[in-house]
């Protein structure tokens, strides 16, 4: 009998210990501001994931029939999809590399064509921007439009992100 008493006075001992370096620790973690163990925030924050990682606004060569290309921004390109690919095929990109689109909106696949101009060193997609895209989604100058490079699928992903208004 009082063997069983010692080892229970023992066990709530422990527990108690226990419960006592759980509140210093919190007491503790508290005071970093919001820093856990091994660097980790606390801090418990909301965003929104925005893959957009190219946002432009359509210009008049973009839409141009002549021109028939996308012009995309020269640094957003070796910053967000160049990394992803291969060296490869980023040497292909200065006689064109065959890409698909997935046009997000409409869940619709196309097939255009990346390319590096050679005079200034530019990204284009040609070949169906015209027909895929400007005059089948109706893109007029100002429009927004979003793309990233999807590296689990190969391929870009593309979307209106907002009409021009019409003044």
């Amino acid at each position: 009998m009082v063997l069983a008493s010692s080892q229970r006075n023992s066990s709530e001992d422990l527990a108690n210990l226990s419960l006592t370096e759980t509140a210093r620790t919190i007491k503790r973690l508290k005071r970093e501001e919001g820093e856990g163990p091994n660097g980790v925030s606390l801090e418990l924050k909301l965003a929104l994931f925005d893959p957009w990682a190219i946002m432009k606004k359509i210009t008049f060569s973009d839409i141009n029939g002549e021109m028939s290309r996308l012009l995309l921004p020269k640094d957003f390109v070796k910053k967000h999809i160049l990394p992803q690919w291969d060296e490869r095929r980023i040497e292909n990109t200065k006689n064109g590399v065959q890409v698909s689109v997935w046009e997000y909106d409409t869940k619709s696949e196309h097939q255009l064509l990346f390319k590096q101009w050679p005079s200034n060193g530019s990204y284009v997609l040609i070949e169906n921007w015209i027909m895929g895209f400007v005059r089948r989604r109706g893109l007029k100058k100002g429009d927004e439009i979003g793309l990233f490079w999807d590296q689990s699928n190969s391929r870009f992903s593309f979307s209106l992100l907002k009409k021009a208004s019409s003044n």
